[in-house]
């Protein structure tokens, strides 16, 4: 057998063990084969000697049925909608021979046809699977306007299309080695070479590739005339057919545009920072108590911004003076001169931020006055309060839902708080009084529960020398001041309680065994040794005692109790009362960018309807507008909670998340886009956004087919070497994602504009790259030439291809316009083929140069 290496697979045209190498014939379609194979072989038998014998193999006429396991994988899966036209189906066997296991013949150069064959047939008028056939198994059926010979391949060119596969091949060994030694780093497929249709239902059936195991399958008789014979299943003219089918599955193919079409579809075409800009704001009569503008004046109409905007555009335009100053001055009146029975406009985060009023100027916290008396950023939290109003009742009812598990909790933390308080009344009215000995008698049921050391009470008990009977129930009823013994001996004036035995055990003696009266019987009762008493510890009453009571303390019980059948944040457990009732903690891990899209498109990314299809583009992200947004989200979600009476925390952040980060690896604290706003501190607006004390956020946009078709892309970013080459050990994993119907996509990093373009120290710039999922092997060629005279197997594509009347690659004729080694591997063995076709994972890189509107300088 012969082999073809690449990506990691050693590929085989063929394998056979045992007795399949010892047949003589050569597999040639034009020569006169059996479909049995009859060997002379010599038996050793002992006492007796060698003694000739003829044995038969096994043939494809013996075949009724393929074992379940023997199949590994499908290609497409079965039920497949969407698998790409460019690719060919295949299956996968468990065991490296099965395709060639029956065949009667070996190997002519390195062709071996297989006795099994896959084919795939469109689902039309003509065509069916028929499972309740009479015989061993279901039969494809091919008749009416369909014929045999426009939905199958050319038998005698099966060979092409089996191969086994290996999976790395240690130094030193050989590919039959692997096979004969180690079965399972190895596998078999056959490949049906069929080009598919882009839109087209297809049934794939494993099927006889002799007439011999078509009868046997169909269940007719197969006699000698049969077996001498090795005819294919069908010829290249066939019409109506009945064939077994061994395996089958059902998929179709989705729309044209493999992966790599629609990858490389995609063109760098930077945004203009002109077509993303918002509309102006225009407050030339802004309303009551504030002033008024001549619509000449400068700064009448004031420069709004996106949450995602073009590199070099303004992260928030300048507002001239001569409007801006008496303009927020009146604001500011506006918004600090409202009493409590006055409705006016909302100092938006005030109730987080903990202030009672806007700060002065200058004064903690700074974000508080930039966002509310910068009427553009005030637009952004009104934004976010609108998307509250539009989802309100399904909030409320998640809400509720949430505030469910947090009542019951609440209810468990009450009743624990009651059993604490009780059990502290207990321990300090009877419990600390007691003497050791009552202690120990009134907490016996308990002793081998409770550790007070390495060992339990019980534990400890047993291992000193205290007799067990003396703290036992029995002994604190015989004690008792009401007992047995206090009874019989009658009142004493000294004594009061029980009688303590604790304080004498460690010198209770056993005396010897007493003398039998003459006439009595005496009986000895024979017990195990027992060490002497001597040995053991004493046992200190007092220490047992005082661990015994801090073991026993409610303070620490009914926490650790609570602990196991509460799950809080581990915050709960440091307050000052850990018990104490918590507030309804909401949060909603929605990505609002969503919202924003819904209510204010041109406020997430103005123009971007005027994107062209097939687009790559960098853009930036805005914090401002972004946190301005998400403090108007989480003041309108409390105003709301608060008219609804919800028990809530009302400085809480319910609303954290503004891009989706579903998919990405991290905690899920370290994943949220804001801080609790609460802990926002004296720091400006802006500087809160994940991402943004790291120096900014590059997004990236795409628009066009690819991540719709294939939302499995691996998008990353790499760094460029020195020579602009991918340097994949800076590899840079996206924060976030986004999307707005029906085909854009937005993936943030951690990057700014200078380190992407190479700018800064760091190194020349960055690359965005597009990756295809990779996965098992698969088989096929491009859909679109990208060149005449393709040279390597990567540039074959289905226009190089020649192909039979049936839409069947043909291996006898040339490729088209190929160059001469790649001439020379097509159609040679099957390993060769398997090495021509198989499709490597896809990836483009793209350098952020491209990608960005850079101006020239002046």
């Amino acid at each position: 057998m012969s082999d073809e290496r690449g990506a990691g697979f050693t590929f085989l045209t063929w394998a056979q063990r045992g007795l399949a190498r010892s047949v003589d014939a050569k597999d040639d379609p034009a020569a006169a084969l059996a479909a049995r194979v009859s060997l002379d072989v010599t038996l050793r038998v002992e006492g007796v000697g060698d003694v000739p014998t003829t044995v038969q193999l096994y043939g494809p006429g013996d075949i009724t049925g393929l074992e379940r396991g023997q199949v590994t994988r499908m290609e497409p899966r079965p039920g497949t909608t969407s698998f790409e036209a460019g690719y060919m189906a295949a299956i996968e066997f468990a065991r490296a021979e099965l395709p060639w296991l029956f065949t009667p013949a070996v190997a002519k150069g390195e062709r071996l046809r297989p006795w099994l064959v896959l084919v795939v047939v469109r689902r039309r008028d003509g065509v069916r699977l028929d499972r309740q056939a009479s015989g061993p198994l279901p039969v494809l059926e091919i008749g009416g306007p369909a014929r045999g010979a426009d939905e199958l391949p050319d038998l005698a060119q099966s060979w092409a299309w089996a191969h086994a596969q290996i999976s790395g091949i240690p130094a030193g060994q050989s590919p039959a080695q692997i096979i004969d030694g180690s079965p399972g780093f190895a596998r078999s497929r056959l490949v049906c070479p069929r080009r598919l249709e882009p839109g087209t239902a297809y049934l794939a059936c494993v099927v006889p590739a002799f007439a011999i195991g078509v009868k046997s399958g169909l269940g007719d008789t197969v006699d000698t005339a049969d077996e001498a014979s090795l005819a294919p299943a069908w010829t290249a003219d066939a019409g109506a057919l009945r064939l077994p089918v061994y395996h089958s599955w059902e998929f179709a193919t989705g729309p044209a545009g493999s992966f790599e079409t629609l990858v490389r579809r995609l063109q760098p075409r930077p945004l203009d920072p002109a077509s993303t800009k918002p509309p102006a704001l225009d407050i030339r009569n802004a309303g009551t108590g504030l002033p008024t503008f001549a619509p000449e004046a400068e700064g009448a109409a004031i420069g709004m911004q996106s949450a995602l905007r073009a590199p070099g555009a303004d992260a928030l335009p300048p507002w001239p003076d001569q409007t801006r100053v008496p303009f927020q001055r009146a604001l500011e009146r506006v918004l600090s001169a409202a009493s409590d029975d006055t409705i006016t406009a909302p100092v938006y985060g005030q109730a987080q931020s903990g202030s009672e009023a806007l700060p002065r100027e200058s004064a903690d916290p700074v974000w508080l006055r930039e966002l509310n008396l910068d009427p553009r950023l005030r637009v952004a939290a009104a934004t976010g309060a609108r998307v509250i109003r539009a989802r309100q009742e399904q909030l409320m009812a998640r809400a509720w839902t949430q505030a469910g598990a947090i009542r019951d909790a609440n209810a468990l933390l009450r009743r624990s708080q009651m059993a604490r308080e009780l059990g502290g009344v207990l321990m300090t009215r009877h419990l600390e009084r007691m003497t050791p000995s009552e202690l120990l008698a009134v907490t016996q049921p308990v002793h081998a529960r409770a550790e007070i050391s390495t060992q339990t009470v019980d534990g400890e008990l047993r291992a000193s020398r205290l007799p067990e009977a003396v703290v036992s129930g029995a002994m604190r009823r015989i004690a008792s001041p009401q007992g047995l013994l206090a009874r019989r001996t009658g009142p004493s004036a000294t004594q009061r309680g029980p009688i303590d035995l604790l304080p004498a055990a460690d010198r209770i003696a056993v005396a010897g065994p007493v003398a039998a009266p003459i006439g009595m019987v005496a009986m000895t009762l024979a017990v195990a040794a027992q060490p002497q008493e001597a040995e053991r510890p004493a046992v200190s009453a007092q220490s047992i005692q005082a661990r015994l009571l801090v073991r026993l303390d409610p303070d620490t019980t009914v926490l650790e109790r609570t602990k196991l059948r509460v799950a809080a944040p581990a915050g709960t457990w440091t307050r000052p009362d850990p018990l104490a009732p918590v507030a309804t903690g909401l949060e909603f891990p929605d990505p609002m960018y969503d919202g924003l899209r819904e209510v204010a498109p041109e406020l997430l990314l103005p123009g971007l309807q005027n994107v062209e299809a097939d687009s790559v583009a960098l853009l930036e992200t805005s914090p401002r507008v972004i946190e301005a947004y998400m403090v108007g989200l989480n003041h309108e979600m409390n105003r709301e909670l608060l008219w609804r009476e919800f028990p809530a925390d009302l400085a809480g952040t319910p609303f954290r998340q503004f891009w989706d980060v579903r998919g990405q690896r991290g905690a899920p604290e370290t994943l949220r886009d804001i801080p609790p706003i609460s802990t926002w501190g004296a720091t400006g607006l802006g500087t809160h956004v994940r991402g943004s004390n790291a120096g900014g956020q590059l997004v990236l946009l795409v628009r066009g087919e690819l991540l719709r078709r294939y939302p499995t892309t691996t998008i990353y970013a790499v760094r460029a070497n020195a020579d602009r080459r991918l340097a994949a050990s800076t590899r840079l994993a996206p924060m976030f994602r986004g999307f707005v119907a029906p085909d854009v996509v937005f993936a943030g990093f951690a990057l700014t504009e200078e380190a992407a373009l190479g700018s800064d120290p760091a190194g020349p710039g960055w690359y965005f790259a597009f990756e295809e999922h990779p996965g098992e092997p698969r088989f096929g060629f491009d859909e679109q030439a990208e060149t005449d005279t393709p040279q390597s197997p990567n540039d074959l594509a289905w226009p190089h291809v020649p192909l039979s009347s049936s839409g069947h690659v043909d291996v006898l004729r040339p490729l088209a316009g190929a160059g001469a080694n790649l001439q020379a591997s097509w159609g040679r063995d099957s390993a060769g083929m398997a090495a021509l076709t198989l499709q490597r994972p896809f990836r483009v890189a793209i350098h952020a140069s491209r990608l960005i509107r850079v101006e020239p300088p002046r």
